[in-house]
């Protein structure tokens, strides 16, 4: 969100104006210190049931001249079209501004046996929200082709309305040579870990299949008397303490690091002083992860999935996730540093540097000049 922001922001002129809100305070002072403006909207609990109303037939006509708090903020600031540059749920706060819509990934129809996305009501949800939102808007940028055809197929939307706008790197983990050697924080000093590790920076929910780095580490232990240890960002959502109790009885727990949420700043530490990036994760069709690992020229193994493959086709390691052996053998070929693997991480290095921001804006601005075309008919 932020790269895109910047892209944004990057192209303001006479034709374009882009002025940005969010819902999140932290967010106010974390773009002023880039250098953009950034307005705080509140959704109170008065917003919240006045939309509930409004979007039941019984009430919805006794409350047709009250307006949603976004419409009453896009008015004020007399906005022509909303852009939502993340998956967000707040378009539910507008039924006068046509809207840009992103969407990220459609895995509760991918992987619906997830408990993440199949209990608690949680699948019904998102497949009502999306099949009400998406034939409504403008356009919707997916992050990969394949996003793209799924959503399609998926939601009978019309195909010139949706383009892939493939996922960009975090701004936030881009810092120079002369930061990093000012900064430097030794990861393994800080969090004692005795051995080399790999790294996963995901959230502990099921479909990021931290399980399946256990058993390949345990394999790498018993059958190549190989020992790595893991570590492991990101908060938990379920299933942490069945990954810790997995941990103990295969008998690896002294090789399990997890350090729970980290700032920014040591994000380019943990890459650069990694053996490898290792994402086993079902979800998809696209992950940040592996960008930010190519920057750092830390090797990526990654899942062998339509999409992932896609994404990263000779710039990693591909894993078959059904044999966790498969793990422990691509982990060896990167211990001992052969050829290809060198190939690989420089390829997906100069893949990552040689990205383009302006093929971005060109997408944005075909769509940005659409619209002000169709506009024509009913706003001077």
């Amino acid at each position: 969100s932020l790269s895109l922001i910047s892209i944004l922001n990057s192209n303001k002129s006479e034709d374009y104006n882009f002025i940005f809100y969010t819902t999140i305070n932290e967010n106010v002072s974390f773009f002023k210190k880039r250098d953009v403006k950034i307005s705080l909207i509140n959704i109170g609990t008065v917003d919240k049931i006045y939309y509930f109303l409004k979007s039941n037939k019984v009430f919805r006509h006794f409350l047709k001249f009250i307006e949603l708090k976004l419409d009453i903020v896009f008015k004020k600031d007399n906005v022509d079209l909303v852009y939502f540059v993340t998956q967000s749920s707040l378009y539910k706060y507008t039924e006068n501004y046509n809207f840009i819509y992103t969407l990220w990934d459609l895995c509760h129809r991918d992987f619906p046996e997830f408990p993440e996305v199949s209990k608690n009501n949680e699948f019904n949800s998102r497949d009502f929200h999306l099949s009400s939102l998406l034939p409504k808007a403008t356009h919707i940028f997916t992050e990969s082709e394949l996003g793209k055809l799924n959503v399609i197929r998926r939601y009978s939307v019309d195909e010139r309305r949706v383009s892939a706008l493939p996922m960009i790197p975090s701004e936030s983990t881009k810092v120079s040579d002369r930061w990093l050697k000012k900064n430097y924080l030794d990861i393994k000093q800080k969090y004692s870990i005795k051995n080399d590790y790999i790294f996963y920076p995901a959230q502990f929910w099921a479909h990021k299949n931290h399980i399946y780095i256990l058993e390949g580490l345990k394999i790498l232990k018993e059958e190549f008397n190989i020992e790595l240890s893991a570590v492991f960002s990101g908060s938990d959502h379920g299933n942490k303490e069945y990954i810790k109790e997995s941990a103990c009885a295969l008998n690896i727990e002294d090789l399990i690091h997890s350090i729970g949420f980290v700032e920014n700043n040591e994000i380019p530490f943990l890459y650069k002083q990694a053996i490898a990036l290792v994402m086993p994760t079902y979800f998809g069709p696209t992950n940040i992860p592996p960008f930010e690992a190519s920057l750092y020229k830390c090797p990526i193994l990654y899942s062998d999935l339509p999409g992932l493959r896609d994404q990263m086709e000779n710039k990693a390691l591909f894993l078959d996730l059904l044999n966790p052996k498969s793990l422990a053998l691509n982990l060896n070929k990167v211990l001992n540093n052969d050829e290809d693997i060198q190939s690989i991480v420089q390829h997906a290095y100069d893949s990552i540097q040689s990205f383009d921001k302006s093929l971005h804006w060109n997408k944005l601005k075909v769509i940005f000049d659409q619209y002000k075309i169709l506009q024509k008919t009913w706003k001077a």
